[in-house]
């Protein structure tokens, strides 16, 4: 049977013209034209701000807790503005920053990439929290790697990959081991939860460049109502019945009032069944054992809180050839184990997305041309993100609050870390008094 084509454009002819379908497809291509304006309108907004680093040296008898530098995320969740509808097709949205710990050859630096405009409530949330700091503009030390990686012309060479939480989505309400999961009440002592991070970089050779990078953006808290419907399954509080939608309302609310009351002529009142509800009880935390009233708990302490959406990043670079895989990725992993708790959360390196580098899954010498491309293809889209400090490409999408990012980045407790290559406020500055004798 041959395909009949003037059926068939007689059929287009009528859903089009004669019951309107013409508006579907029109309202569909005004749609895909707003979302392209829009796209080029936010890429032409972010491409015209100026970002600069900043380096902070901090006193070298700093003894601020990681509770200080919790109080500087606070102040930075000041970036998040909302906007109107003109304002977003004009390309406007939340920015961010990153947060960096850098050591070239040993030297460990702070660092925050940031648009120039948030410089002045950057200094401010510092020196709030450490009076003595001391915060320099300087050149970024990614500026002479190229965007393209090419290991045929490249004289680097470098591994890296990005940190997720092992919970992610609504599930990463459940928080990392947090700084105060160190302390140690009963012998008086605090454990600073960087201290393995901070040793592991400070210890590398003159050649080698280690980064660890936390690109954050402020978030609202549309999140955790997602987050609050997992503590309420931990609680077993009862589902509130959804209200229905105007479907329901419209079309089987008079239906059900209908067979209602022909059920009504049928049926004497008197041999109507009684319903009897049972009242459920307001949840079941009476009932539950001590551990998991404690992750409850840390699950409402963690969304009391505001957060950021993360990227979390590491590269290790060296020049070609000088690569020590074998010594600095073990010496990494294990640093960061400070902060899983199996109760709760972790974090763990991306293995299946962006860490650069592949095994074999069967026949190694067959898998080699497809190993390789695998490997490069990670190498240039993690090498892009790192030096972009890409907010939305990588994987996995979770949240932290800013007592998890204290942890993670924070300014080094002198009694609690031996950091002897961090740099460092060396003089105090300060102004003359008032009754000095001049002449």
């Amino acid at each position: 049977m041959g395909i009949d084509l003037g059926q068939i454009f007689h059929y287009a002819r009528v859903i089009l013209i004669d019951f309107y379908g013409w508006i579907f497809f029109a309202g569909l291509l005004i749609w895909l034209t707003y979302q392209i304006k829009k796209l080029s309108n936010i890429e032409k907004f972010a491409t015209g701000l100026k970002w600069i680093v900043l380096e902070v040296k901090i006193d070298e008898l700093n003894e601020r807790s990681p509770f200080a530098m919790e109080q500087v995320f606070a102040a930075l969740h000041a970036i998040h503005s909302g906007a109107s509808w003109g304002e977003q097709f004009a390309g406007k949205i939340v920015l961010w920053l990153s947060c960096e710990i850098v050591s070239l050859g040993g030297r460990v630096s702070f660092m925050f990439r940031l648009p120039d405009k948030y410089r002045t409530l950057l200094e401010s949330a510092i020196f709030a929290q450490y009076p003595k700091a001391e915060i320099y503009e300087v050149e970024d030390y990614l500026k002479n790697i190229p965007k393209h990686y090419n290991p045929e012309t490249a004289d680097f060479d470098f591994w890296g990959t990005q940190w997720n939480k092992r919970k992610q989505r609504a599930e990463s309400v459940y928080p990392i081991r947090t700084y105060g999961g160190f302390e140690h009440t009963e012998q008086d002592t605090i454990i600073d939860p960087l201290a393995n991070v901070l040793e592991v970089m400070s210890n590398i050779e003159p050649y080698e460049l280690l980064a660890t990078q936390l690109v954050i953006k402020p978030v609202q808290d549309e999140w955790k109502g997602a987050a609050q419907g997992i503590i309420n399954k931990l609680k077993g509080t009862p589902e509130k019945p959804k209200p229905p939608g105007w479907i329901e309302v419209l079309f089987f609310g008079p239906l059900s009032a209908l067979f209602e009351g022909l059920a009504g002529l049928f049926v004497p009142p008197s041999e109507k069944p009684e319903k009897k509800e049972k009242e459920a009880p307001p949840s079941l935390m009476q009932y539950l054992s001590e551990g998991e009233k404690q992750t409850i708990s840390a699950l409402e302490h963690t969304i009391g809180k505001l957060s950021y959406e993360v990227h979390m990043r590491v590269l290790y670079l060296t020049p070609a050839g000088r690569l020590n895989k074998g010594l600095r990725i073990p010496e990494i992993i294990g640093a960061y184990r400070n902060f899983d708790d199996p109760s709760l959360n972790g974090i763990k390196p991306d293995l299946a997305h962006t860490w650069t580098d592949t095994s074999f899954k069967i026949f190694q010498n067959l898998e080699q041309p497809i190993i390789r491309k695998r490997i490069l293809t990670r190498k240039r889209h993690f090498l892009a993100n790192f030096k972009n400090r890409d907010a939305w490409k990588g994987s996995g999408l979770y949240y932290m609050n800013t007592e998890e990012l204290a942890s993670l980045y924070h300014f080094p407790q002198v009694p609690n870390a031996r950091v002897t290559s961090l740099e460092r406020v060396q003089t105090v500055k300060s102004a003359p008094p008032s009754n000095l004798p001049i002449g």
